[in-house]
């Protein structure tokens, strides 16, 4: 299609094709090397479970929507819709409503990995448990629902691609905003569960150090969802090959959440590599003969039960497999949380030794209602 007369000169050659390729270009390189990381750490330490076999089904999504995006560039993505050859404008339209399906699942399927994650670490906690596994529910029937409702978008489906088929579609505009909304109230919500439970967890300095990472990343998923509402909400009709700032928000957003997903077992290497920094004290303090003992957020778990050095409850002492562990001494109450006389010990979140963390504690450990 040649432009009209109205437009300025360079019209044809006006072309927002970085907005696409450079998110791509920075962030898959980031998001492999993490999800590489995280799927080497539990594979070595733990195993394999079901959140890494989500994340990991969110991480193929994302590349192949990653590929999509790169690919269309070399068709016209960028450029006005208005200067695109017919067939290349059907082209980059088709692959466009293809990446629509492969972008919610990578999202929701990211999501779920990290909520199960944090099921595994507080899977003692009753309420937690049950608010996770319904906002589990709820992804998994929306990502039913709204991937449906993508394919059949227009009837016929050819519409969609080709504006010189007969028949109609739904609310387009509605339908992304709707989108929008769900993805920034469930990201939001993905942030904030887990943090009256972590802030409750009495960590050294160089701890908390170690999670702003992980949460300031969550944050920035929630800030760009929140600016890819925006645009869908404030921008007037789109020119759909040339007005990329949505396909820009919408590909930092699902690479992020599978870096925020997989930073946790990034910090794993960097302990390894760095303890001093990230442990907080001298490497001899983790010696490989001293004894297992230690309590567990997410291994064999507390359960309202006590247990003494060398007890035998669900898990015992002798190992735990979680990533997540946390050596604590108990309180009053009851709480978890680390008392001022045991300023010898380190907390040690999310970095098994083998399975477990290997300290020499003398405490009982026990968890009760406050």
């Amino acid at each position: 299609m040649a432009p009209t007369a109205t437009h300025a000169p360079g019209y044809a050659k006006e072309n927002n094709a970085n907005m696409a390729l450079l998110p791509c270009v920075i962030l898959t390189p980031l998001m492999v090397l993490t999800v590489a990381i995280r799927v080497w750490a539990r594979h070595t330490m733990t195993g394999l479970g079901l959140e890494d076999w989500m994340l990991l089904l969110g991480f193929l999504f994302a590349i192949i929507t990653n590929t999509i995006f790169l690919l269309i560039l070399q068709y016209g993505y960028g450029y006005h819709t208005d200067v695109l050859s017919d067939d290349n404008l059907i082209l980059v339209l088709r692959t466009w409503w293809v990446a629509q399906m492969t972008y919610k699942i990578s999202l929701q399927a990211t999501k779920v990995s990290l909520l199960l994650f944090y099921m595994r670490i507080f899977h003692h906690i009753a309420w937690f448990k049950k608010i996770s596994l319904s906002l589990i529910a709820f992804l998994i029937i929306y990502l039913i629902a709204t991937t449906v409702t993508s394919i059949v978008q227009c009837t016929p489906v050819a519409l969609a691609w080709d504006a010189s088929v007969d028949g109609h579609c739904i609310d387009l505009p509605k339908f992304f905003i709707f989108n929008g909304v769900v993805a920034l109230l469930t990201d939001l919500l993905v942030l904030v569960l887990p943090l009256p439970l972590v802030w409750g967890l009495q960590l050294p300095f160089s701890q908390k150090l170690a999670l702003i990472p992980v949460f300031g990343i969550g944050i920035a998923i929630v800030v760009v969802s929140a600016l890819r509402l925006k645009y869908l909400i404030t921008a007037p009709a789109l020119d759909k090959t040339y007005d990329l700032e949505i396909t820009l928000w919408t590909i930092i957003e699902y690479n992020l959440a599978l870096v925020c997903a997989s930073l946790p077992s990034v910090r794993v290497l960097l302990a390894r590599m760095f303890p001093r920094f990230l442990r907080g004290s001298s490497a001899a303090r983790y010696r490989s003969d001293e004894a297992h003992s230690a309590a567990a957020i997410g291994g064999g778990g507390l359960h309202g039960s006590s247990w003494g050095k060398g007890g035998s409850g669900a898990a015992g002492w002798s190992r735990v497999h979680s990533p997540a562990v946390v050596a604590m001494k108990s309180g009053k109450g009851g709480r978890l949380g680390r008392t001022a006389e045991d300023s010898s010990s380190e907390d040690i979140i999310l970095e098994p030794h083998h399975g477990g963390i290997q300290k020499t504690v003398q405490y009982d450990v026990q968890y009760g209602a406050r």
